[in-house]
């Protein structure tokens, strides 16, 4: 089943770009790490959502080595709640579908609305992120979703989020990885990817 990309209704232009064209990165070379060397794709840590059944609300995350490290539970006895389990079968995740839904990732983020966390920047034109007190934004970025750390004139490209062949890919760099963001990472493709209202 495919969902459509939750970024295309922000641009009036259907590319996927805000108006300024700031906050997206354009057909050009690869993002640089630290705005001076360039991130060799070799190095991205790549993981795939895949065993849709049927969707992504439960489903496998494969990492490196073809190792499980998520699974994504909706429970049919409990339809409200999405968990997502690390490879240990811990809780990892908990998402609380709502009218605006909320979310917890244990030991990263308190029990908030997920519009909260994920929420919309002024123009629309992406989404911030906050772990741990640092500020991250998400952007589309012609068939990517880019994860960014820093301002729109000094970004730092962290990972990105593509569709394709019956899984959706989610590739980070090492400093994300070194940073401990995987578990927000990955709670925050599924919001971004499922198809629902997150708002």
């Amino acid at each position: 089943m495919f969902y459509g990309n939750p970024f295309d209704s922000w641009a009036e232009a259907g590319q996927g770009q805000s108006v300024n064209n700031v906050w997206v990165g354009g057909s050009g070379p690869a993002p640089s790490v630290f705005g001076a060397l360039p991130y060799p794709s070799s190095s991205l840590l790549t993981f795939y959502f895949t065993s849709f059944n049927p969707t992504i609300f439960n489903c496998t995350v494969i990492g490196p080595k073809s190792e499980v490290y998520y699974r994504i539970v909706t429970d049919n006895q409990m339809p409200g709640y999405t968990v997502i389990k690390n490879a240990k079968n811990e809780n990892v995740s908990l998402i609380e579908w709502q009218a605006h839904p909320f979310i917890e990732i244990r030991g990263v983020l308190a029990k908030q609305q997920v519009k909260t966390w994920l929420g919309l920047t002024g123009d629309r034109s992406a989404r911030g992120m906050t772990v741990r007190g640092m500020q991250y934004f998400w952007a589309p970025s012609d068939k990517s979703i880019n994860l960014y750390a820093g301002g729109p004139k000094n970004k730092t490209f962290l990972a990105r989020i593509m569709r394709g062949n019956g899984t959706i890919t989610l590739e980070m760099t090492q400093d994300a990885y070194q940073l401990n963001l995987l578990h927000a990472i990955v709670s925050a493709a599924l919001l971004l990817q499922c198809g629902r209202n997150i708002d």
